[in-house]
């Protein structure tokens, strides 16, 4: 089963081009909604920090979901952070005030992967981003050097058969 660690661009980005109030996209969200109630769509609550800052749909719509969905780092969470920050220190710049969820993003789906591997399980931890395959100061370039899948928001759509 995929589960899925999901970045504030993408859920933007659901925002922007998917609005709920639109009759054709109630079907999406109805499907990210389904997600989530199965504890397949996740983030770390640093997400839910960013989306906090904005006043709109998007905050109300995460603000319904419960912490299953927006996880609170753990221990391994943390060291696993402040691992990727010793790697990759841009990723403590996001050049934006406020929260940066990027690193612990990043550290929820190694985490939740390892853990998966020492149990025996099946799932596969993906990250869900916007941000370009392209730079190496984002993070599908710091997911490729931990061996984690990183997807956008259409191949989401794509691989669960919307």
């Amino acid at each position: 089963m995929e589960i899925y660690c999901i970045d504030t661009s993408s859920l933007i980005e659901m925002k922007d081009k998917y609005p709920q109030d639109v009759t054709l996209f109630k079907k999406v969200w109805n499907n990210m909604d389904n997600l989530c109630k199965e504890h397949r769509l996740i983030a770390p609550v640093e997400v839910l920090k960013e989306i906090e800052q904005g006043d709109d749909e998007l905050k109300k719509w995460a603000k319904g979901k419960g912490k299953k969905n927006f996880v609170k780092p753990d221990k391994k969470q943390s060291e696993k952070m402040k691992e990727i920050l010793e790697k990759h220190p841009f990723l403590a710049n996001s050049g934006k005030p406020g929260p940066n969820a990027d690193p612990w993003l990043i550290a929820l789906a190694i985490v939740k992967k390892e853990e998966g591997r020492e149990q025996l399980f099946t799932d596969k931890y993906l990250v869900v981003t916007e941000e370009s395959k392209t730079r190496k100061d984002r993070i599908p370039s710091v997911c490729n050097t931990y061996n984690v899948e990183c997807i956008n928001l259409i191949e989401l759509f794509r691989r669960e058969g919307w």
